[in-house]
């Protein structure tokens, strides 16, 4: 069985000028051959992943900004539409639409066939957030007339203000958003049902303990890394998350930036924000990581290398203010991957019956770091 698959987008041109300017024509022919392959891979992208959400400015500023050092070369695209068979350019995009759109389905299935598993595990979750949020979250309070006293605002008496008590407000507005991403690569073929449920019970969770998420898969192909919002922070309809599929290949590091520059594009409702990702810990791209002066012939974006970059990644991150989680659900061989790139602040899980316990377990500890 072939997992992962790409296509090779280098054409070599056969034709040369008898005249001596051969090399000159072909250059050209090479140019133009490069930049039709470029418009096309585009194009089959936007068909299988829906149109950019980022105005083609802001994206060329992300790629200019995020495409550098190890990633030098590959493109960004930052989706929320479905996969459209209509309007696929070719049969190969054509085909993964049709798919997409079968496996949404399967998606939902098997989250009903197992409703009253996915309902309990979203029970358990939300009450464990919830106890924490109420240990850890001081409510806002407002300036009233009656309440709780405040003896900082006594001195305002002398004034004939009597607005020297604090009550509680009847809305908290939250303290942090979740960014949950979601490994869409081919590895995962053999459980996107399995993720896509994942993902929507951490998503109920989170909203009914009034704490904005939204939900993103991520994979790449042809060297595009793609970022897929399935559910924005203002997005009720949680139905969506089943949209996910696993295609390609993933370049974490890439998509984890690509991730925090999506949190600076469109934060969402509250200062702070927490990244939990769902991962086999596994980062591997048919792009390789360009020549450098330490390493001349460049190298795989797999194994040591691949996750020796998507360390360094989660700590960039980690300085820019985002706290960074993962739910490991991967190979034994790959669990020593996880812990380098994610340190303590990740959790293995083997099956959804663990889920509740251990991302309850990640997001306590960083609500107790954020009420801190």
């Amino acid at each position: 069985q072939m997992i992962k698959t790409d296509r090779v987008t280098v054409e070599h041109s056969g034709s040369v000028d008898a005249s001596g300017s051969g090399i000159h024509a072909d250059k050209r022919l090479a140019h133009i051959t490069l930049r039709q392959r470029a418009e096309e891979d585009r194009a089959y992208i936007e068909s299988c992943f829906g149109r950019s959400l980022y105005p083609p400015e802001r994206l060329r500023k992300a790629e200019q900004e995020l495409c550098t050092g190890e990633h030098l070369g590959c493109h960004l695209w930052f989706a929320s539409g479905v996969p459209s068979p209509e309007q696929a350019p070719t049969p190969e995009a054509k085909h993964l639409a049709e798919q997409a759109q079968l496996q949404a389905e399967r998606n939902r299935a098997y989250y009903s066939k197992n409703l009253e598993l996915h309902r309990s595990v979203v029970l358990r979750l939300s009450e464990q957030i919830r106890n924490c949020i109420l240990v850890h979250q001081q409510p806002n309070a407002r300036v009233a007339r009656s309440g709780n006293l405040d003896p900082e605002r006594v001195w305002r008496t002398v004034m004939d203000d009597d607005r020297v008590f604090r009550c509680a407000e009847e809305e908290n507005h939250p303290s942090f958003t979740v960014d949950l991403l979601l490994d869409a690569s081919a590895s995962r073929l053999h459980c996107q049902e399995v993720i896509a449920a994942q993902g929507s019970i951490l998503a109920q969770s989170l909203a009914a303990c009034g704490i904005p998420v939204r939900v993103s898969s991520f994979c790449s192909l042809r060297g595009y890394t793609v970022l897929r919002v399935l559910k924005g922070f203002a997005d009720k309809n949680r139905q969506n998350i089943f949209r996910y599929f696993a295609s390609g290949w993933n370049r974490d590091g890439l998509a984890l930036r690509a991730a925090g520059d999506l949190i600076r594009y469109a934060p969402g409702p509250a200062p702070r924000h927490l990244m939990i990702l769902l991962t086999d810990a596994s980062p591997n791209d048919s792009r390789r990581i360009p020549p450098t002066a330490e390493n001349p012939l460049g190298c795989a974006y797999e194994d040591a290398a691949g996750v020796t970059d998507t360390a360094a990644q989660v700590r960039t991150l980690q300085r820019q203010g985002v706290r960074v989680s993962a739910v490991f659900m991967g190979e034994d061989s790959s669990a020593g991957a996880a812990t380098q790139i994610y340190g303590k602040n990740m959790a293995r899980i083997r099956g959804m019956d663990q889920l509740a316990r251990a991302a309850g377990r990640l997001i306590q500890n960083e609500i107790r770091e954020l009420g801190d």
